[in-house]
C-alpha cells in the first residue's frame, strides 16, 4: 500500500514496559529491530520498496504509536489484531477479538486506523 502511493512505510514494534536496566533495555530492542529487519527488509527489497523507516521502542505501546503517528505526520495506521480469546490472555472480555493495543489506538489514534483480520495475514488465520 505504501509502495504504491508513494509513501514513507513506518514499522513499529513495541516491546511494551519493560522492568530492566538501560542496557539490558537497550539489548531487547535491538533483539526487537532485528526481529523485523529480518521479517520485513528483504521482502520490501526484493520488491523495490526502500522508503521505509523501523521504530521499535519500550513503553506504553498505545502512547508510543499514537506519539509516532503524531509526530511523523502518518496519514493512516494499518495493524493487525489480537489472534487469542481475550479470555485465555486474562484481558478483559469486553475487548473482544481486536485486543486491547488495537481497540486503544482505534480510540486514541491522530489519523485513520485500518485494522487487518488475521483471516488476511497467511499463517495467522484462527481456526
Amino acid at each position: 500500500m505504501a509502495k504504491e502511493n508513494n509513501a514513507k512505510l513506518w514499522i513499529y514494534n513495541g516491546v511494551g514496559r519493560l522492568n530492566l536496566s538501560r542496557e539490558e533495555t537497550l539489548e531487547e530492542i535491538g533483539k526487537a529491530e532485528a526481529r523485523v529487519k529480518e521479517a520485513y527488509v528483504d521482502e520490501m527489497k526484493s520488491h523495490g520498496f526502500d522508503n521505509y523507516s523501523i521504530n521499535v521502542s519500550d513503553g506504553d505501546v498505545v502512547s508510543e504509536i499514537v506519539k509516532l503517528a503524531r509526530d511523523a505526520s502518518v496519514d493512516i495506521v494499518v495493524m493487525g489484531t489480537d489472534t487469542k480469546v481475550p479470555i485465555q490472555t486474562g484481558e478483559d472480555v469486553r475487548v473482544g477479538p481486536l485486543g486491547s493495543v488495537t481497540m486503544d489506538t482505534l480510540l486514541w489514534s491522530p489519523c485513520p486506523v485500518l485494522v487487518i483480520p488475521p483471516a488476511l495475514v497467511p499463517g495467522l488465520t484462527m481456526r
